[in-house]
């Protein structure tokens, strides 16, 4: 028995398509592919997941208690923004090289499902709402303490660097060049530097 047959059918299905999803991407993936590679069979997928949409929400909602988990320990860890950036840097260049991530996959999702799937959608919007406000969150305490200028609005700032964070994800993913992912320290840096 391999070791993915000692997991749940619903823990192969959820293992695999998240491996697919983000490598190859959604539209890419098809059913018959994830069944084949989680070594179960259709009907147990529809047992588990009425629809690929749903698979993908389910994917897409473990994605997104990963990565707000892991800003949330990165805020609590590191009280200076130039600390929380440059270990945010190094966690997502440590991944990068591993292969685990594929540029962002919220963006990536969002460029391959078309706009009849509303439900998928709704939870990009939500998974995107909820991480500018860690951001925002962490900034302002950053601002209370003084590591921050006064004059930066948190709300602003937290939506300019979840845009850099996006930006050196993708230019990561179009040159394959790891290092583009250090802009994001760079980049970062300027918008705090006093």
């Amino acid at each position: 028995m391999s070791k993915a047959n000692k997991l749940s059918t619903r823990d192969r299905i959820i293992q695999t398509s998240k491996k697919l999803f983000l490598s190859q991407g959604y539209g890419e993936t098809g059913l018959n592919q994830i069944v084949s590679e989680a070594e179960t069979v259709k009907a147990s997928l529809y047992q588990h997941f009425p629809s690929k949409e749903e698979l993908g929400r389910c994917i897409l909602r473990e994605y997104t208690r990963e990565n707000l988990m892991l800003l949330e320990g990165l805020a609590n860890r590191y009280s200076n923004p130039r600390d929380f950036v440059k270990y945010w840097c190094k966690f997502l260049k440590r991944e990068a090289k591993q292969h685990n991530i594929h540029g962002c996959a919220m963006a990536n999702f969002r460029s391959q499902i078309a706009d009849k799937a509303p439900d998928i959608l709704l939870d990009i919007k939500d998974v995107t709402s909820r991480t500018l406000q860690i951001l925002e969150k962490y900034l302002l305490e950053a601002k209370k303490k003084g590591l921050i200028s006064d004059s930066i609005n948190p709300k602003v700032e937290a939506r300019l660097l979840f845009s850099v964070y996006e930006g050196v994800m993708q230019t990561w993913r179009l040159t394959g060049d790891s290092n583009a992912i250090d802009d994001l320290v760079l980049i970062a840096g300027r918008l705090y530097s006093e």
